[in-house]
């Protein structure tokens, strides 16, 4: 084959196969889907727009949560500020519970008000897939936005061919808010069984974030664990149980994402329970094209209890999810059927204490939601290069409030279609349209008591005052409909190797529409702060449709050790009525990743570049506000030799926001983490 420059490469890829990558080559760039799409699957294949974050990119990030780790993938955004414990993950405009996330499999439904629900630390993970963009067709309600699918580890992953036995410590540190943080892992094989135990420890200061500047009430401690057990009675079939845990305790606001003192927002002691226990068989013989069989039961336990410390109160709340899953995959000559059905049900309990402040308080909650649905999908092969994918989910849910002895049920339809076309060996085209949808929540439904009180405010020239003071209580809404999506998406996906030599270029563009429709926000009614004589509510409304519209680019190019990542991703949100835009849109944003390694991979160095824009896509109430663009710069190297008596060493280090700027995200309250160094050293054994 004729080597030529990349420059020249790139401009014959739309008109030449000349630099087609050979059907039977496998490259770095071509990950595997092992959960998010239900289907093992290359990213290059699929027609959803996905990204995967390997475990040498979990090592080298040295993240202290698993939002943070996303933080620089197209249309992929943290929220809820700098506090680790109460980071959430963003996708295409949409969060919280409008983002699907899964461990191993298993749903995590936890949502609870202004509390954080990924508490998985990252040492404990070996991949993160994400896919942007709506699949309740897989997965059923909360995925409008997209998917999250966490895989942890397993000493399948952490030994080589050969070994039986092993294990690693490792030690990290970060100057920003003295994050000590200790780790380690035992793990071994013996005939059919494989077993892992891994734990981590970390226990920081406050936040500064930026000129030196200091969050207060930042400080955690965390502990967490996990324990995997497998055994493979046969080489077609494995059954493997895992425990987990994550232990976190802080003194933070009761809303995290704001300063302690701003309206409703007291000081909390909180301690942070999560436990998940999960069971699953898989089933696959080899000479069965119809039988790939896959199960899962799963339980999932979220404890919060809160010491209101001012008001010397003691609140609790307590989540709980029974869940199961069974899907098979079946080849019919061109065709693959993928098909199942899961369920689960989550109970919350709440305790608010209202002592010193009868009546100012929430009502407790004792609710329940329960939900199954089935779905199948095919895989058609229309021709040599095109194939179809329709799909079709039905769910069934219902939410009860035992307390008010009241319930309400629906039912929900998924459909979606894809059509994919591989136009030669190195691009292949895709469409999608999928519907999703996001049910209601106990909360959002059945809340009711006192949301805030405000004190008797006495009058003065301007202002008649509140003798009274002001109560804010909960209204409950019944009838509130489950948001809807429908989103229509375009995709391009180019795959190339040997352009120069020992190198390849995967570029892929996803253009999307996203129409929601029902979206379920919290109104408060009267916003002036009340007029003495009429009652203020707080309640959950289906509101205004929306339309989401925007892209991913993304394009990694690898010469030999060097690599090089860029992904750029834009949304726009906008009212469909009035056309006003939609507050919580992510401001544009490009980042560039660019590495060498050197002694034949032992080393590798390389630096990090953020451009966030300014977010002038304003609502008509916040107007006034200003979200300015900021750069952000991070460098970052690891040592890992291979060979010689440091075999098994391995040591991180970076430095993050080297110019310590202080910036703030567009539509967050909190300012982001400054200046930061990290250090972490692992010897494994």
């Amino acid at each position: 084959m004729t080597k030529k420059p990349v420059v020249v490469a790139l401009a014959m890829a739309f008109s030449s196969t000349a630099y087609a990558q050979p059907n039977n080559v496998v490259t770095e760039f071509d990950e595997v889907l092992v959960t998010a799409t239900r289907i093992n699957e290359k990213v290059s294949d699929t027609s959803r727009s996905v990204a995967v974050v390997s475990e040498e990119e979990l090592q080298s990030a040295q993240s202290s949560s698993v939002a943070e780790i996303l933080r620089n993938e197209a249309n992929v955004n943290v929220g809820n500020g700098p506090r680790a414990s109460s980071q959430g993950v963003e996708i295409r405009g949409l969060n919280s519970s409008r983002v699907l996330q899964t461990i191993d499999g298993a749903r995590q439904n936890t949502s609870s008000g202004h509390r954080g629900s990924y508490f998985l630390d990252p040492e404990l993970l070996n991949s993160v897939e994400v896919v942007r963009g709506p699949a309740s067709s897989l997965w059923g309600s909360g995925a409008i936005g997209g998917v999250v699918a966490q895989n942890t580890k397993s000493a399948q992953d952490m030994l080589d061919e050969g070994e039986s036995l092993g294990g690693y410590l490792k030690q990290g540190f970060e100057t920003n808010n003295d994050n000590v943080k200790t780790s380690g892992a035992i793990y071994g094989i013996a005939d059919k069984f494989d077993w892992l135990i891994n734990g981590s420890y970390s226990d920081s200061n406050n936040v500064k974030i930026g000129n030196d500047k200091t969050l207060e009430n930042s400080a955690s401690q965390k502990s967490s664990g996990l324990m995997k057990l497998g055994w493979e009675p046969s080489d077609d079939q494995r059954l493997q149980f895992s425990a987990r845990f994550s232990d976190t305790d802080e003194l933070v606001p009761s809303n995290p994402s704001k300063e302690v003192g701003d309206r409703g927002v007291t000081l909390i002691q909180r301690k942070t329970k999560d436990t998940n226990l999960t069971l699953a068989h898989s089933f696959n013989p080899s000479t069965n094209p119809y039988l790939d069989l896959n199960s899962t039961l799963y339980w999932n336990s979220t404890d919060y209890d809160e010491n209101r410390v001012k008001e010397n109160q003691l609140d609790s709340t307590e989540y709980e999810t029974l869940g199961f899953s069974i899907n098979n995959n079946s080849i019919f000559g061109d065709t693959t059927l993928t098909y199942g059905v899961d369920g689960y049900q989550d109970t919350i309990k709440t305790v608010r204490d209202d002592s010193g402040t009868p009546g100012q308080r929430p009502d407790d909650i004792d609710g329940k939601t329960t939900v199954w649905g089935a779905f199948a999908k095919v895989k058609v092969g229309i021709t040599e290069s095109v194939y179809v994918e329709p799909a079709l989910r039905y769910d069934n849910f219902k939410n009860e409030s035992i307390n008010l002895s009241t319930s309400s049920d629906d039912s929900a339809l998924s459909p979606s279609l894809g059509l994919v076309w591989e136009t030669n060996s190195w691009l292949t085209l895709s469409a999608r349209y999928d519907e999703a949808f996001r049910a209601p929540t106990v909360e959002e439904m059945y809340s009711t008591g006192t949301h805030y009180y405000i004190p008797p405010v006495p009058p003065s020239p301007r202002f008649q005052g509140l003798p009274n003071g002001l109560f804010n209580t909960f209204e409950i809404n019944p009838d509130l409909k489950a948001e809807q999506a429908k989103n229509k998406e375009l995709k391009a996906d180019l795959r190339f190797t040997e352009l120069a030599g020992d190198d390849e270029l995967a570029i892929t563009l996803n253009v999307f529409r996203n129409d929601v429709d029902d979206f379920i926000e919290q109104s408060v009614s009267n916003p002036l702060m009340g007029i003495p004589g009429l009652e203020q509510t707080t309640s959950w409304n289906n509101v205004d449709e929306a339309r989401l519209t925007g892209f991913e680019f993304s394009t990694r190019y690898r010469f030999q050790q060097t690599r090089l990542s860029l992904n750029y991703g834009q949304t726009e949100g906008k009212k469909k009525n009035t056309n006003e835009y939609l507050r919580d849109i992510p401001a544009n944003k490009l980042a560039l990743d660019l590495s060498q390694g050197i002694m034949e991979g032992d080393i590798k160095f390389g630096t990090r570049v953020t451009h966030v824009a300014q977010q002038d896509d304003l609502s008509i109430s916040d107007i006034n506000e200003d979200y300015d663009s900021y750069t952000l710069w991070d460098v970052y190297a690891a040592w890992e030799p291979a060979m010689g008596s440091l075999a098994g060493l391995r040591v991180d280090f970076a430095v993050e926001n080297i110019g310590d700027v202080e910036y703030r995200q567009a539509w967050q309250t909190l300012y982001e983490q400054g200046l930061n160094m990290k250090l972490s050293a692992r010897y494994r054994f």
